[in-house]
């Protein structure tokens, strides 16, 4: 399958995220499992508008804890598009997502080799 556009500085695909999905189709339902799984998660209510994403790399609107990601910051702070591009990488600030999302981790590993 080719590589999808929309691809985060962790190596996330955007366009197989459920934040992502339901935003973009408008979902109330898959909305409302994202913040019952949120609140389950982390015990904390998560607003629908908190929810709402465009994709990582975009400018638009970005899922409240996103938004606020580390690893993004770092990436974009450097100018990087992902981490793929850091001579770095893989780095101690991306071990948790990667440890979770080991297809993330091989996103940006594919996209290193070029």
């Amino acid at each position: 399958r080719s590589m999808p556009v929309l691809i985060a500085p962790c190596g996330i695909d955007c366009a197989v995220c459920d934040a992502y999905i339901a935003t973009q189709t408008n979902n109330a339902d898959l909305k409302q499992k994202l913040a019952d799984n949120f609140k389950k998660q982390f015990g904390k209510d998560i607003s629908f508008a908190e929810l709402d994403c465009d994709g990582c790399p975009s400018e638009g609107r970005h899922i409240g804890f996103c938004a606020q990601c580390a690893i993004r910051s770092c990436a974009f702070g450097k100018g990087y598009a992902t981490c793929a591009e850091c001579s770095d990488f893989p780095c101690e600030k991306g071990s948790f997502i990667w440890t979770a999302n080991s297809q993330s981790k091989a996103t940006l590993e594919a996209l290193k080799k070029g």
